[in-house]
């Protein structure tokens, strides 16, 4: 038994914390062939949360369990089925899962769609991306999740702060991007379009 099983081992068996301090990346590194397979039926178990490590362990193979259990999960508000589509885009290149993170979005509790719209701007920025960042500062009434759409839309813009001037830009923009007030929202929005390379468009199904 390699020290990398048993420190893996540990860290499966933790509880509370501990725990959700989540994985190592030693834990992984020097197991042997054997000990890969276990390791990769336990990380099995922990899905969708374990994903990324799969991948780390044998893409391929993770691939394939990923895309299944994405078709088993999805449409389920209270899962975390975006971690998956997540990984899926990065690890396939696929697009069609950013496409159905926009899609599933309104059908998540309101608790995970922060945690959505998150998953959704570290995937590749592109019109649809923007899109939906726009759609959701404009329609969205929770405010947590408004506010990270609000960010990661001028994240994806790549709106600059790298000056006192640009940052206080920046932020006047992100203020307006979370105001209640519709017309405001709109102001900002018609001011970062000249930012945009895609062609500006307010609905996310388009």
């Amino acid at each position: 038994m390699t020290l990398a099983f048993e420190k893996f081992m540990r860290q499966y068996q933790a509880t509370g914390s501990e725990k959700a301090d989540g994985y190592s990346r030693d834990a992984f590194i020097e197991l042997d062939d054997s000990e890969k397979e276990v390791v990769f039926k336990l990380l099995e178990s922990e899905l969708p949360f374990s994903i990324e490590w799969l991948f780390f362990l044998d893409v391929k193979r993770a691939l394939a369990v990923a895309k299944e259990e994405e078709e088993k999960t999805r449409g389920n508000g209270y899962q975390h089925v975006y971690i998956l589509q997540e990984q899926l885009v990065k690890h396939s290149g696929d697009l069609i899962y950013q496409k159905r993170m926009i899609e599933d979005y309104p059908g998540y509790v309101d608790s995970l769609k922060p945690l959505v719209i998150d998953a959704i701007g570290r995937t590749p920025a592109n019109k649809a991306v923007v899109d939906f960042f726009k759609q959701i500062v404009l329609v969205e009434v929770n405010d947590s999740a408004v506010a990270r759409a609000a960010r990661k839309l001028l994240m994806a813009l790549k709106v600059p702060r790298s000056n006192e001037i640009e940052e206080r830009n920046y932020l006047q923009l992100l203020s307006e991007l979370r105001n209640n007030n519709i017309k405001i929202k709109m102001k900002a929005i018609a001011q970062i379009e000249r930012y945009e390379k895609y062609k500006p468009t307010l609905s996310v199904n388009s």
